[in-house]
């Protein structure tokens, strides 16, 4: 029969819709049988022909069906768990398509999925917001306790991102420690604002686990997508997905949130998408650059904070671009570290700067940084001593300094390759101490000459009475170890003297001078602050 003529049992269960097509052929069956007296003239044929048999035949044939009934309903009855259980299945395997499997949020693909549904279903007055979420200091916690405390530490703050956003948007995990919001909000509403200064706030609650207390804090990059045109009209949705675009701009406000200090959150501007393109452009000339000597070694000023008097120079790289004009590290230095330009920019730096000091008063010493990829290279101590060797310039002199970051991240790496400089007598300083995870446990290990404290407490320290004791501190603490304290910012008189007051030794900061070449005035004021050199 015609597929069609059986459309009237759409949409009812499976089962009744079976039985309702087979009462429907079974009643024009019957009906027929009963009109042409069929089954009393069966009877009569089989009793005048006893010699066929054809009552056995018939009840033998009739148990058959009978078996044949039962063991197709139990078929049927196996297909149809084996079916639910496919289903079942299928489903699964969907679910977990689109699912983190450690923390159970939606991952990337279903991120970018609720973002074009989100679109899709925006009212005219709607708009969507888009968040890009990226721990702070989450590595050192992998690298220190393991990675099973580290996925305890992402369930939590993924329970936590869940908690703040509630049903009014998807929370997601794009990968790694970076999470994703997305949500359709009004044109003048703002959720989003209020939604990004709480994860900033919320997530650096102590996590509690194994004993110990650990934190985190999330750097939120935000970008608001309208989708209509400018012009008020409806964007062809068929045509152009913005999700891509508009998760480029999340990820660059996260970022400049980073570069802000970390622990804050930005919306993006069209400012930033100038920002990314001169990236792109200095990413592609960088390595060019370093080739033609274009970054070259700038000097600022090291000063004995009692005396007043310049003791040494730290090294510090300006990039003298020819359509830009001189940029400062803040620019090209990330981009150096992410191309891995940045062994080869600090070898030229280095051989450049230790032969102009060569010049200098025997009194004054040199400070050049080092990045923290660079511990990971086995030839890095070689680096440094054969332009040591070729400029004749004291090892004693040269101090060297590193990162709180590159302490955490290649603690064994930095301990070997310091050891052996200490050997030939370069000293060792920690630079921007207090904004890591380094502690007594760092100091000790690596035999420090120098703690230099973080510019963002000095800055402060006459206006925050925590910035203030903690600069003491840290003092004091260096005072009890033998190290010598350097605090950097110092830009006023009033900051100096409450430095000296707290025992402060040496500083640097604009107040001294700002970096420049090391040009024939700037030697003759080098020679001038030690006259019996």
């Amino acid at each position: 029969m015609p597929k069609k003529w059986f459309d009237w049992s759409k949409g009812m269960p499976r089962a009744q819709s079976d039985f309702l097509i087979l009462l429907a052929l079974a009643l024009p069956l019957f009906i027929f049988v009963v009109w042409v007296d069929a089954l009393d003239k069966f009877f009569e044929y089989s009793r005048v022909h006893e010699e066929y048999e054809i009552d056995e035949i018939l009840s033998f044939l009739f148990f058959v069906g009978i078996a044949a009934i039962v063991y197709s309903a139990r078929r049927i009855a196996d297909l149809r768990r084996e079916i639910d259980q496919r289903r079942a299945v299928e489903a699964e395997a969907q679910r977990l398509a689109r699912h983190d499997i450690l923390t159970g949020l939606p991952n990337r693909r279903r991120f970018l999925e609720e973002f074009n549904s989100q679109v899709l279903k925006a009212g005219k007055d709607q708009r969507c917001a888009l968040f890009v979420i990226d721990l702070d200091y989450f590595k050192p916690i992998n690298d220190l306790y393991g990675h099973r405390l580290g996925d305890e530490v992402l369930r939590v703050v993924a329970q936590r991102l869940t908690d703040i956003v509630e049903d009014r948007g998807t929370v997601t995990r794009l990968g790694g420690d970076e999470f994703g919001i997305v949500m359709t909000v009004g044109q003048d509403d703002e959720l989003p604002l209020s939604l990004a200064r709480r994860i900033v706030h919320d997530i650096p609650r102590p996590i509690n686990l194994a004993a110990l207390s650990l934190e985190v804090a999330a750097s939120v990059g935000v970008s608001m997508f309208d989708p209509k045109h400018e012009g008020g009209g409806e964007v062809d949705r068929r045509e152009r997905n913005p999700v891509e675009t508009v998760l480029r701009q999340a990820d660059m406000a996260m970022y400049r949130a980073k570069m802000a200090g970390r622990a804050r959150y930005r919306f993006f501007d069209n400012d930033m998408d100038q920002r990314l393109q001169q990236r792109v452009q200095l990413e592609r000339e960088i390595r060019g650059a370093v080739e033609r000597g274009e970054i070259v070694p700038y000097y600022q000023p090291l000063v004995n904070l009692q005396t007043e008097e310049t003791i040494g120079y730290e090294l510090l790289a300006r990039w003298r671009h020819p359509t830009m004009g001189v940029l400062p590290p803040s620019l090209f230095i990330p981009i150096a570290e992410d191309t891995g330009v940045i062994g080869a920019l600090t070898d030229s730096l280095l051989a450049r700067g230790l032969k102009e000091a060569k010049a200098w008063p025997e009194h004054i010493c040199l400070a050049v940084n080092l990045s923290p990829r660079q511990f990971a290279d086995p030839m890095l101590v070689q680096k440094i001593l054969d332009p040591l060797a070729a400029s004749g310039f004291s090892p004693e002199r040269l101090e060297i300094e590193i990162t709180e970051t590159a302490v955490v991240q290649r603690l064994e790496e930095a301990k070997t390759t310091l050891e052996a400089l200490r050997k030939l007598g370069v000293r060792i300083a920690l630079d921007d101490f207090g904004t890591g995870y380094s502690g007594l446990h760092h100091l000790r290990e690596l035999q420090l000459d120098t703690i230099k404290i973080d510019r963002s407490f000095v800055s402060e320290m006459l206006k925050h009475a925590d910035d203030e004791k903690l600069v003491e501190a840290i003092v004091s603490m260096g005072r009890v170890l033998g190290l010598r304290t350097m605090a950097e910012g110092i830009e006023t008189k009033e900051v100096l003297e409450k430095l000296v007051a707290l025992g402060c030794e040496t500083g640097q900061g604009f107040l001294f001078g700002r970096p420049e070449p090391m040009t024939a005035r700037a030697l003759k004021k080098a020679h001038a602050t030690h006259p019996s050199a």
